[in-house]
């Protein structure tokens, strides 16, 4: 684990298939009171009881468990974080259904995506099948749902969809920090810096880009990501969030004129 505040540590080194990492985060709110942002898959939950060891804590103090979104490197693991913990799970409202599996969420990545990712990357389905077993993931119950503006202990709840429709990011403004999921990533997938998921990731990068343009009015210097090469600290992290924004919004602007041009002769 990685202090990254006071409050706030991250757990580093937990593996995803695509290489791109997963990184779940722990709030303390109280002695023996911790909150966990988002999960893993189940076969990493050793390393994250054992990281929560090594810093002094057990696995029972995990009192709430938040999942960002629905995606199962986030939530594979939310059953038996519970099960072993007693934690209670939260997550936006309209993920709840999804997360239940009622209705099933077709939103992607698709298996060709999965598939298309892992071949440019050069891992084949049978190294996954025998290091993760399933890619699947069983219902999640939960137990509390959040809207835009609800808090879970100090952390504010900020809906950003675009990744999936109900993707929260979670606020701290006592330690000027965002904990926000896969609303972007950051120097993963073979790209620099900070940018929108596309479309083989999100179900509507335009609102991710939205919602990003969103995060980067809050006062924050801290930029904790799900999918990351470090996190981005610094006083520019606003300003940062909103010129990755930009990039898709514009791109989308420039596509959306592209195809009005009327063509010569006509």
């Amino acid at each position: 684990m990685t202090r990254i505040t006071s409050r706030i540590h991250s757990i580093d080194g937990l593996d995803h298939p695509f290489g791109i990492g997963i990184v779940p985060y722990v709030v303390e709110e109280g002695p023996r009171n911790l909150t966990l942002v988002d999960t893993c898959f189940v076969v990493e939950v050793p390393k994250l009881v054992a990281q929560l060891r090594e810093e002094g804590y057990d696995i029972t103090d995990v009192k709430r468990l938040v999942l960002t979104h629905t995606h199962v490197d986030h939530v594979q693991a939310a059953n038996e974080v519970k099960r072993i913990s007693g934690a209670e799970i939260y997550s936006h409202w309209s993920e709840a259904g999804y997360l239940k599996g009622d209705p099933a969420y077709h939103g992607p990545p698709t298996h060709n995506a999965i598939e298309s990712i892992l071949s440019k990357l050069g891992i084949s389905s049978e190294e996954v099948a025998k290091k993760y077993g399933s890619l699947a993931r069983d219902p999640v119950l939960v137990d509390h749902q959040l809207r835009d503006g609800d808090r879970v202990g100090k952390l504010v709840v900020v809906h950003t969809p675009g990744h999936t429709p109900g993707h929260i990011s979670l606020f701290s403004e006592e330690d000027g920090a965002i904990i926000g999921g896969d609303f972007l990533f950051k120097g993963v997938l073979g790209f620099d810096g900070l940018f929108v998921p596309d479309s083989s990731l999100s179900i509507d990068p335009i609102v991710a880009a939205v919602s990003a343009r969103r995060i980067s009015q809050l006062k924050f210097d801290k930029l904790l990501l799900a999918h990351q090469d470090a996190p981005l600290l610094g006083a520019t992290a606003p300003e940062r969030v909103e010129q990755a924004a930009a990039v898709t919004l514009n791109s989308s602007s420039t596509k959306a004129a592209a195809s009005h041009v009327p063509v010569s002769g006509h």
